[in-house]
Order: structure tokens, then sequence, then C-alpha cells
């Protein structure tokens, strides 16, 4: 009798246990993630951020994000593009097997379409320009997404589903609103097949469980350590109503989350950015509509009042699911970023297609093969259209690297050419970016990337520490700084108002004992 070994015990036990679908989201998550990305994840690109993070433990806890510098030291406190980038596309790889399991998917074309819409959307590519911690944002979405799983699948699910989600929430609070658009679009499902009211209203109890307990768990395990670092909330992008949200706010926090959620469909240039981008999202859209419609009226939902007062509801929330920091902080930035929920609802038209795809009649066939090869046509269109944009921003950000280098070489030339100016004197670069009157823009992409947050622009340079910051690491050369107070004095001089503009006779000259350099202003 032949013995087996260890190690075919466990390819047997993998191969009996891997359902082929799993493979198929995961591989094609994963090889569209590299091809994507590969510009990006092979050069070390610079936003205003990277500066401050090229070696940095990620410790984000006075912005909510208590256990950021856990997460990312997986890949260690450096900003590594390929290791760092290859992690979040993992991460992302298995995120699209649980959202396979979580709506049922089976055929191998919408679980490859949906994959690629999950790893190519803008937010997505908007996070890869912060290299330095995608990583441990896209563990965040993981988690978010088996939060919703281990609650949805399990009794009592709910229990550890809100542990998952408050450590989510620590990593990054954006994906919040993922989890309660999954919520909401597996609820309009579940209410199509579901004759059981008592089932629909569990599982929404279960949801609210899982979402109220995992926000508690989050904010006393934050505020707990706080106290335990000393440290307190810095009121970045509204952090500081964590604790202090009242409900006099809601009226002003609903009319911000729902005209974010409009603005940003109708002008936000991100999803309609290219003429096909936006024949394909339309009809992505009013296909999906149109496949809800049809099953909602297939299986006799119209019948029944309560089923369609819950539609209307659910389907109501979903501008203010979509942007619930808004509603919590109405005056923050929300930037593409905090958008990944955006990307369940192209996902979600490729489920509708599914739960359609059964035909009685040679003329229904008919009508839902060119519907399905229309969709599916479209989905792939998206699919290419963002993996395109993705490598607009990665040709951007190459540029405006370059641009940033040239400047602060001819900078550091200029003052060491200038009489009096000596090593280790007190410098102040001044004026933000260069006067385009000296140095006319040159950027080419300006009109696509107007939405993609911290990818557009001449250059990732605009203070003097990040000057210093760069010069110190891409040129060798220390510089000493001032502080913000003292830059703001030197402007409201009449020396500053008399000097030139760079590169200008007359752009440095030394005001007490600091040296400034005119850029602007």
């Amino acid at each position: 009798m032949k013995e087996n070994s260890a190690i075919e015990d466990i390819y047997k036990f993998l191969r009996t246990n891997i359902k082929r679908k799993w493979i198929v989201a995961f591989l094609s998550c994963f090889c569209i993630g590299l091809l994507t990305y590969g510009y990006i994840l092979t050069h070390h690109f610079l936003t205003y951020d990277s500066l401050w993070n090229l070696y940095s433990d990620q410790d984000m806890i006075s912005s909510g994000r208590q256990f950021l510098t856990y997460v990312c030291s997986i890949s260690s406190d450096y900003d590594l593009p390929f290791f760092n980038g290859i992690l979040a596309i993992f991460y992302l790889s298995i995120t699209s097997v649980f959202l396979v399991e979580i709506f049922h998917m089976k055929s191998d074309i919408t679980i490859a379409l949906a994959a690629g819409l999950l790893v190519t959307f803008p937010s997505v590519i908007s996070t890869f320009c912060y290299t330095f911690t995608i990583d441990g944002y896209m563990l965040a979405l993981l988690l978010a997404t088996i939060a919703f799983w281990v609650t949805d699948r399990k009794k009592f699910g709910c229990i550890p589903g809100a542990l998952l989600l408050s450590i989510s929430l620590g990593i990054y609070q954006a994906y919040l609103s993922f989890l309660m658009i999954l919520c909401v679009l597996t609820l309009l499902l579940y209410l199509l097949k579901e004759e059981n009211y008592k089932g629909i209203f569990k599982k929404i109890g279960n949801y609210a469980i899982m979402g109220v307990g995992g926000y508690v768990c989050y904010v006393l395990s934050l505020n707990g350590m706080l106290m335990w670092k000393g440290v307190s909330m810095s009121g970045y992008q509204g952090t500081d109503r964590i604790n202090s949200f009242s409900l006099s706010q809601l009226p002003e926090g609903l009319k911000s989350a729902f005209w974010n959620f409009v603005n940003f469909a109708r002008w936000g240039n991100v999803l309609t950015t290219t003429t096909v981008m936006k024949f394909a999202m339309l009809l992505l859209i009013l296909g999906g509509i149109a496949l809800y419609g049809y099953l909602f009226l297939k299986q006799g939902c119209y019948k029944k009042p309560l089923k369609i007062v819950l539609t209307i509801v659910l389907a109501s929330s979903i501008p203010f699911c979509a942007t619930v920091i808004s509603i919590i902080s109405a005056d923050t930035y929300f930037h593409l970023l905090m958008r990944g929920a955006w990307s369940l609802f192209f996902i979600y038209v490729l489920v509708l297609l599914e739960e359609s795809a059964e035909y009685k009649t040679k003329k229904e066939a008919n009508v839902k093969r060119i519907t399905a090869m229309a969709l599916l046509t479209c989905s792939a269109v998206l699919i290419f259209e963002f993996a395109k944009m993705a490598n607009i921003v990665g040709f951007n950000m190459e540029e405006r690297y370059e641009k940033s280098y040239a400047l602060s070489l001819r900078i550091v030339e200029s003052l060491e050419k200038t009489e009096g100016y000596e090593h280790g004197m007190k410098v102040a670069i001044l004026g933000g970016f260069p006067s385009e009157e000296k140095f006319p823009s040159t950027e080419v992409t300006k009109q696509d990337l107007s939405g993609y947050f911290g990818a557009d622009g001449d250059y990732s340079l605009n203070s003097t520490s990040k000057f210093a910051e760069f010069m110190s690491h891409y040129l060798g050369v220390t510089i000493q700084t001032i502080s913000q107070e003292e830059e703001i004095t030197l402007t409201q001089t009449e020396e500053f108002a008399e000097m030139q503009k760079f590169p200008d006779s007359g752009c440095i000259r030394r005001i007490g004992d600091v040296w400034v350099v005119k850029l602007n202003g």
C-alpha cells in the first residue's frame, strides 16, 4: 500500500476544498492588477504626502487610524512601490473571492470582469499614488468585506463581524461606505428571492448589529489607545467629530452626502473621463436598473406592498451610504480614495445579469443574449479605460517627479552661487509653485486627471519643508528650514515684495538671518 506524504495530503485537501470560481476570481484580479499597475509598481513616484513617508511607521492614531501602523509593518516602514503594491493587489484578489461568494456568482466571464472592475477602479488607482500605505488600506477593504461575509453567512456572525469592522475602520475609516453599500445591494437582491419577511428583517438586524457594534468597538479602541499613547485627535478630515457628532448636525450632513454623491456622478471627471467611458457607464447603469426591474416584476414583488416599500427605502439610502463620511462631517473633502463603494455598482450589474440569465422562449433568449453581450462588453471596456487611466496617472507622476527634480536642482545651484550663502544657513522657499510666467505649465494630462486626487499637477513640491526633504533624499543637499509662522511673516515684509520671481536676478535675498527664494507670490 502506497503511503501518502504530508505534501500530497495538503494538495488533495486544497484541490477538494478550493472552488474553481475562487481561482478564477483571484487570478483574474491579480493578473489584471499586475498589468494595470506595472508602470507604477516599477517606479517611485511622489505625492505631497510621500516625502514624509519615505520611511515612516504610519502611526496615524491622531487621524483615527490606530491600527494602520501595525498592518503596514507587514511590508516594512519603507515606501516600497513594488512590494507594497503586490501586497495590495494580493489583498484585493482575496477581496474579489469573497465578493464572488457574497453574490453567489457562477460564470467565469462575469467573475473575471467583476474582479477586473474591483482592481482597476479609479479609487484604487488614486490609492496607488500613495504606495507607502496602499497595502494597509487594501487590507482594510478586505477586512470590511470579510466582516460582511461572516455576518451574512455565520450564526452569530455579527459579533466577529463587528470586531473585524472595528479593525478595518481603525486602519482607514472610508471603507465603512463600501460595507454599507454591500449591505444595501445584498438586501435588494435578497428581497427578490425571499418570501419570509422574518428572514429579511433578521438580516437587516444582523447588519445593524455588526455596523453599530463595529463602530462602537472602533471608538472605544481608539479612545483607549489615544489615552495610552497620550495623543489627541488632529481634526484632520473631520476626525475630531468621531466622538462629538450630534443629531443637530444630521440635516446638514444628509444634504452634504446627497450632493456629494450626485456631483461625483455628474462632474467628477472620473467615471466619465472619455466619451467611450461615458457610454459604457451609462449603458451599465441603465442596464442594471432594467435588469433589477425585470427581476422585480418576474418574481411578483410588485404585488407585495412591503417589498415595494423596502425596495424604495433601500434604493433611496444608496447616495447616503456611499458618502456616509459626509453625514458625520459635512465639510470633509471627500476625495477619490474614499469612493471605493462605487465599484460595487458596476459589479452588481454583472450579478443581476447572472440572476436573469434563464429564459423560456426563443425570443426571450435572443433578447437576453443581446443584453448580456452589451453589458459584458461595457464592463470590459470600463476595465480597459480604467487601466488606461492608471497608466496616464503614472505618466503624469513621472513627469511631475522629473520637473520637481529639475526645479530643486536649479534652486540649489542658484543658492550655492549666491554670494554670502553658506551651507547650514536658514532657507525659505516661498510662493508654493513656480510662477507660470517663468515656468509655463506643461501638464498635458490636466483635463483627464482633474478628478484624480494626488496625481495631477506639474510639481510634487509646494513648500520649504517638502523641498528640504526632496533635496535631502534625492540631491544629497541639506537646508535648514524655519517655521511656517516665520515664513508668513517674511512674505509680509517690504523686502519680499520687492524681490523678483525665480529664476530672475534678485529672486534670492537674505532677509534677517534667512535666505529667501521667491518662487511666486
